[in-house]
């Protein structure tokens, strides 16, 4: 939700850089240009948090997408196969 504390202008970023970065690690600062938003700036935690909740949600739907599959037409390694292609060669 945007609410004035979480506002600052492109002039503020400029010029007040580390005052605006400050802000982002409350919530995140939206970027306003003549009284339009042009953006969002978020602190990196942040950031990397979503993206990790993207991930995981990305995960999931692939993960559903398997199980519905037939497993019978799936293509099995045999599990001698796999010890053979990880197992260093002596």
């Amino acid at each position: 939700m945007i609410t004035q504390k979480s506002i600052s202008t492109i002039s503020e970023l400029r010029y007040k850089t580390k005052e605006v970065l400050k802000k982002t690690k409350d919530a995140p600062v939206y970027l306003f240009y003549r009284s339009v938003p042009q953006g969002v700036i978020l602190s990196l935690e942040k950031y990397q948090e979503m993206m990790e909740a993207l991930e995981d949600y990305y995960l999931s739907l692939r993960a559903e997408e398997y199980e519905k599959q037939d497993k019978n037409r799936i293509k099995w390694v045999p599990h001698e196969e796999v010890k053979r292609l990880i197992t260093p060669n002596k």
